[in-house]
């Protein structure tokens, strides 16, 4: 098992999902529901954006090959994107201005209540608010760079530790937003987003790098294999 892709893999879906500085834009559509609902709420969304992301993670390259899209290519577009996203969170630009809210009935179970709700904020909280653009690209290249059985199910077990992480943070997000503030989450962002442009200038180096062989310092293209 390749861990140094791993552990890289984790941190960068991590980085790009952003749990923390989500935080406000996942309240905005639950602050009216009660605290049993909206922890429910949380589970189910943890539980989405993990489907969502295997699903791309296996279905991404089998895609770019279905358009005649090189590796090198969606690399270098992907990197973009990514230092795009990365430029965004250093600046503290929200990714999505919410809509209106809903009341949930009091009547009815928790989890019954949370499943009815989250058919209508898994599109746009898990998709495209966390699983974005971004996310999807970061996935496909990652997956491209996974060889071997034990190093996919490391990916897996990543993508399942992030996901995890991403319930509890939301889990906990009425108590976390009051501990760090606005202020406290945009400093968490930010430092995702300085994260987020270094890993987004590497895409870049190692589509190059690919497309121009022998001519970039190997010392900066190690990242390939």
């Amino acid at each position: 098992m390749d861990f140094s892709l791993v552990l890289n893999f984790f941190i960068a879906v991590l980085a790009i999902l952003n749990p923390i500085g989500n935080i406000p834009i996942y309240l905005e559509h639950v602050n009216m529901d009660s605290n049993p609902v909206q922890e429910n709420i949380a589970k189910l969304m943890a539980v989405a954006i993990f489907v969502l992301i295997i699903f791309f993670y296996f279905t991404g390259q089998p895609f770019l090959r279905m358009f005649g899209i090189t590796i090198p290519a969606f690399r270098i577009a992907g990197g973009i994107l990514i230092m795009m996203i990365g430029i965004r969170m250093l600046h503290g630009k929200p990714k999505f201005e919410n809509e209106s809210l809903q009341t949930s009935p009091t009547n009815i179970h928790p989890f019954a209540q949370a499943k009815r709700r989250i058919s209508s904020i898994i599109v746009p909280v898990a998709t495209p608010i966390f699983v974005g653009p971004g996310a999807i690209t970061t996935v496909i290249l990652y997956s491209q760079r996974a060889h071997g059985m034990l190093t996919n199910i490391g990916m897996i077990i990543a993508l399942a530790i992030v996901c995890a992480i991403i319930g509890t943070v939301l889990y906990l997000s009425r108590f976390m937003f009051k501990v760090l503030g606005t202020n406290g989450m945009q400093i968490v962002s930010r430092c995702m987003g300085l994260i987020l442009c270094a890993i987004a200038v590497q895409f870049v180096i190692d589509g190059f790098a690919q497309l121009l062989p022998g001519i970039l310092n190997p010392l900066y293209t190690q990242g390939l294999s």
